[in-house]
């Protein structure tokens, strides 16, 4: 039985890790009109943030790591995490709507950049 070219090129689960909250509903918004999995962290350890970090990276193919507004040790946390899962890992220093939108649509077509090598 053969499968169709959409079963074959299964788009990958997007998480944003970082960020400024007020681009979180956009984000989440593109993603839904690409038919795209995306999900947001805002990157915050404390509390109950470490565990639903690690559940994330889980369900996760693609992180964006958005370094400025990110702690250390949520940056650490997460390239930790995406590394034990396998999932590939983009760094921002920023991202806004638009340059997650951009992201997102590269995505799409295929055109997202390769993993970062990160120490």
């Amino acid at each position: 039985m053969s499968r169709s070219n959409a079963d074959k090129r299964r788009l990958p689960r997007v998480a944003f890790i970082g960020g400024h909250d007020r681009v979180e509903r956009e984000i989440l918004a593109f993603g839904e009109e690409l038919g795209i999995g995306v999900e947001v962290h805002d990157g915050h350890t404390g509390g109950n943030g470490k565990s639903r970090l690690i559940a994330l990276m889980h369900r996760t193919d693609l992180v964006v790591l958005i370094t400025g507004t990110n702690s250390h040790n949520g940056v650490q946390m997460a390239k930790r995490e995406a590394a034990k899962v396998g999932a590939r890992v983009h760094i921002l220093k920023s991202c806004g709507a638009a340059a997650a939108r951009a992201f997102l649509a590269d995505v799409v077509g295929g055109r997202a950049a390769p993993s970062v090598a990160s120490a």
